[in-house]
């Protein structure tokens, strides 16, 4: 018998961590010698749940532009300010009682296969501010337009995989296959985007904490029926030139069609925050962005 998560989600849980499970084998070097490789997950368990206890799950995806960054550490300082790793918010979540992954994926550089379903209508559509700016600090040459979208469409792909292992996985590890979120910073709220709406991959809520998608894909892809996810977005007042002007955007829409979502607009802050930055939400919740994201999930998850 189903517990009710409201005796015990919330309560400071030890965590227990595994590392490195393979979710998936996907290609790489796709233009050249294609090869497969392996996909790792780690995954963070509560420990002590109430006999019975199937948890909600928040798998997460990190940022990095599709360049760099790990599922053990994406938290970069950039001009005095820092974004809180992937890996911390699965660690603080799952201490919440929330069964919890970060999720490897296949970077540009690595020439991963796009497959075969296509996520981002045009090449055009890939914004390349930041990531012409992360290839001159990795040191590595220009990328052209289909260089970047193949690489993107790749890890959309390996998001997609993440969710299904998870639901493949939901006995296993005593979830609520009803109540399962996916979500990420930067590159990785790109692909929890496109991989719930774009590529329909059906989960209860999308996390995209300063992420993206293009304006045309957006209004393709998200609209509102009986399996539409909740959706919250946050981005700073300083945030990436693309990630800025889209934020208002999303919002407009989101009513405009009727999707259930909290906008989350952090004031002075750049792309880069971390989970205890004040914010003043869209539901009128003042605080940490921690708990926002939270309460949020607590709505979304339908944990009452």
């Amino acid at each position: 018998m189903i517990q009710n998560t409201i005796n015990y989600i919330d309560k400071q849980f030890q965590v227990q961590i595994t590392s490195n499970e393979v979710y998936t084998t996907a290609g790489i070097c796709f233009s050249t010698q294609p090869v497969e490789r392996n996909l790792l997950i780690d995954i963070y368990q509560p420990i002590g749940l109430p006999p019975g206890t199937r948890s909600p799950a928040l798998i997460m995806a990190f940022g990095g532009a599709f360049h760099r960054g790990t599922k053990d550490d994406d938290a970069f300082e950039v001009k005095g300010s820092t974004n809180t790793a992937i890996a911390e918010y699965c660690l603080e979540f799952a201490k919440r009682g929330y069964v919890c992954f970060s999720m490897d994926y296949r970077l540009i550089q690595e020439d991963p296969d796009p497959g075969k379903t296509i996520s981002i209508s045009s090449q055009d559509y890939v914004p390349r501010s930041r990531v012409d700016e992360v290839r001159k600090i990795m040191n590595l040459p220009p990328a052209d337009n289909l260089t970047l979208w193949r690489g993107i469409e790749g890890a959309i792909d390996d998001g997609v995989s993440a969710i299904q292992w998870v639901k493949k996985n939901c006995d296993r590890f005593q979830i609520d296959s009803q109540k399962i979120a996916i979500g990420g910073w930067s590159a990785g709220g790109r692909i929890a985007l496109h991989a719930a709406f774009a590529e329909k991959e059906e989960v209860a809520a999308v996390i995209s904490i300063s992420g993206y998608m293009h304006p045309f894909d957006m209004k393709r892809c998200m609209l509102a029926d009986a399996s539409t996810p909740s959706v919250f977005i946050s981005w700073g007042t300083n945030d990436l030139d693309y990630v800025l002007s889209q934020g208002p955007i999303f919002q407009e829409y989101f009513n405009q069609v009727g999707i259930e979502h909290i906008a989350c607009e952090i004031q002075n802050a750049s792309h880069f925050y971390p989970r205890s930055v004040l914010v003043n939400d869209s539901s009128g919740f003042s605080g940490s962005f921690e708990e926002s994201l939270a309460r949020f999930l607590k709505v979304a998850l339908k944990i009452n």
